[in-house]
């Protein structure tokens, strides 16, 4: 009976408690969903893209997130988010998705939306000026076309021949058509912008006439 006391004098109270639980570490909360607002080609030289997003509960040092990589995020409002997304960051073109991150009294852990998928925007083309051309002219015809997503190295295609395409801004350019156009088989002809990035594609067609000179 004395040998046990003594060993349990000697143990102390080690044998009666055991470390305390350090319980969980705290967990990054969720924001309400995202939404996409606008996605547009902003810088033509280069081809780098701003999204506009909606959303909660923004705060000062929020931040989109693009497929893990962050964004240079300007907070506008609690409610809307912009940021740019240079061109280096679309080469995996699928997969691609969205995220917003904050941390703030409310979200002391940090929280993050679901994720948001989008496709890289194709160009288009809005409007053709002047919408007649005349046959004939000794000179080049040039036309204005306007529209979305231009990019440098952009070319025209108009029958089956393209011409180079002098961008001016994402949104509009000058092609100079060959002289003495001839009339088409068709009063009015199908033009395209072929824009190599951020996504190769042709816009959609405009519509030019060749006409006969007025009297």
């Amino acid at each position: 009976m004395a040998t046990l006391l003594g060993l349990l004098c000697a143990c102390g109270t080690g044998l009666q408690t055991s470390p305390p639980d350090a319980g969980e570490a705290p967990k990054e909360e969720t924001l309400p969903p995202i939404t996409l607002e606008e996605i547009a080609v902003t810088n033509h030289e280069t081809g780098a893209l701003t999204v506009r997003v909606r959303g909660e509960n923004f705060s000062d040092g929020s931040l989109l997130v693009m497929t893990r990589r962050t964004l240079l995020t300007q907070v506008v409002s609690s409610t809307e988010l912009r940021a740019t997304i240079p061109p280096s960051f679309l080469e995996e073109r699928e997969g691609l998705y969205l995220e917003a991150l904050t941390t703030s009294a409310q979200y002391p852990h940090g929280a993050r939306s679901p994720q948001f998928g989008f496709n890289i925007p194709a160009p288009e083309l809005t409007s053709v000026e002047p919408a007649r051309v005349t046959m004939g002219s000794p000179d080049p015809t040039t036309v204005y076309l306007y529209g979305k997503n231009f990019v440098r190295s952009s070319v025209v295609l108009f029958r089956g021949v393209m011409y180079p395409f002098h961008v001016v801004s994402p949104t509009s350019g000058v092609v100079n058509l060959p002289a003495r156009l001839t009339l088409g088989d068709e009063e009015l002809e199908p033009i395209h912008v072929g824009v190599p990035a951020p996504i190769s594609a042709d816009t959609n067609a405009g519509w030019l006439r060749v006409a006969v000179p007025f009297p």
